[in-house]
């Protein structure tokens, strides 16, 4: 099927489709809040997390973002839920998929319109820009049409194969060279994003890379803009990977192993001439950096160093009242990873258990790799004594965002990021 009847067919208004919000059996119907900037707002009409920081981090447009919710909020349609905004049943003005698609398209079209101009030889940088610009933003709003990324929700999951497929045809307008790579696990391909800091005109030559370590809410195409503004400028590549469960990955549960996929990339690292086998660098966001901190410990000889963002590696696991006071879509979010299709709290817990890396008795002693550890103020699934879990015979960064001076933090924090990469590769 072609992409133009893909969509003319999804547009159509259509009442079959399961609403995302009922596809996790829940033990109880109780909405619980998170004031955690990296996940949510606490907002208490939404099942999914309205996370405005992080849409804006990524480039979304600010008003854009707030015209689409307001559209969903405002619907009289049918809810699975009265209590959710974010619930109207059926493909249709007013539900979640429906609404983010439509945006999406508008910015398909407007990058298809620009594909298709006539562009003179001095235009060409701007023709570019404009294409890379739409179809990023196309991708961008898909994904979130697909979000929170549930396995069983076909209509989120051909969202998101658009959205891979639009931020496929940005990559061919950026002014870096980016390849996709098949890496193969226990029989099956994992497709991940190489982001390489070489220009067209460039000479080839190995770099330093990051390794991304995606958090459960995330996709491995949200971080373009660490590797533009953060890696690229210092000569390091991004490889983007998509965490068990979810995107590319989605054929593999998430269990306890967290770091299987990551694990085997690393293993399988030296046969990419692109990238320097001995400079490999971790980011582990949120979830992520449990799989980035596992790996600093199972195998420390091949890594450069890892840099965790709100690291979970071990409360969130053991901690029965923390579980207890998880928002819905996390708890929905991560019973779905798990492959569990019902839950009762103790079932839950009893999984979760297993992922923590103190359980696991990685954190007994020190690793040996060095870390730079971001966490933030307030942040309900993280602080500074479960980061303060992860210990190392080289040397450790902390940095602490405080919600008091939220923006200069980030931007600070984003410069010892920078700082701190520049001299681990130098």
């Amino acid at each position: 099927m072609t992409e133009k009847n893909l969509s003319e067919q999804l547009f159509k208004p259509k009442f079959d489709y399961p609403e995302t919000s009922t596809l996790v059996t829940p033990s109880a119907n109780t909405r619980h809040l998170t004031n955690s900037l990296l996940d949510s707002e606490g907002q208490s009409y939404w099942y999914r997390a309205i996370n405005r920081l992080s849409w804006q981090w990524r480039g979304l447009p600010f008003m854009e973002t707030e015209d689409v919710l307001s559209r969903i909020a405002i619907s009289d349609k049918k809810r699975s839920n009265p209590n959710w905004l974010d619930t109207v049943i059926g493909y249709q003005s007013g539900n979640w998929i429906y609404e983010f698609w439509s945006q999406a398209t508008k910015w398909q079209k407007q990058a298809d319109n620009a594909e298709q101009a006539d562009v003179v030889e001095a235009d060409s940088q701007q023709h570019h820009s404009t294409c890379f610009q739409s179809w990023l933003m196309a991708s961008s709003f898909m994904a979130l049409a697909g979000f929170p990324y549930f396995r069983n929700d076909d209509l989120a999951n051909q969202a998101v194969l658009l959205a891979y497929r639009y931020y496929r045809q940005a990559m061919e307008h950026s002014p870096h060279i980016i390849k996709e790579l098949d890496f193969h696990i226990e029989d099956k391909c994992v497709k991940t994003i190489l982001h390489t800091p070489l220009k067209r005109n460039d000479e080839i030559r190995a770099f330093p890379t990051v390794i991304l370590c995606t958090g459960l809410s995330n996709l491995q195409i949200d971080f373009y803009r660490l590797f533009e503004e953060h890696l690229a400028p210092l000569g390091i590549g991004l490889l983007t990977v998509d965490m068990p469960s979810i995107g590319n990955s989605k054929s593999f549960n998430l269990t306890q192993n967290t770091s299987i996929i990551h694990q085997a990339i690393i293993e399988q690292i030296k046969t990419i001439p692109l990238i320097d086998y001995q400079n490999i660098i971790l980011f582990g966001y949120r979830f992520g950096a449990n799989i980035a901190t596992r790996l600093a410990y199972l195998m420390p000889s091949k890594i450069k160093g890892i840099i965790n963002i709100g690291p979970i590696i071990h409360q969130l696991f053991t901690d029965p009242q923390m579980q207890v006071n998880l928002p819905t879509i996390y708890r929905d979010m991560l019973v779905n990873r798990l492959g569990m299709k019902s839950f009762s709290e103790q079932q839950l817990r009893a999984e979760l258990k297993f992922f923590s890396l103190k359980e696991q008795r990685l954190l007994i002693k020190p690793c040996n790799v060095p870390i730079l550890n971001i966490y933030y103020e307030g942040d309900p699934l993280n602080n500074l004594t479960e980061t303060k879990l992860i210990t190392s015979t080289k040397p450790i960064s902390l940095f602490k965002i405080k919600s008091s001076r939220l923006k200069q933090d980030i931007k600070l924090s984003s410069n010892n990021l920078t700082n701190w990469l520049k001299n681990l590769v130098s």
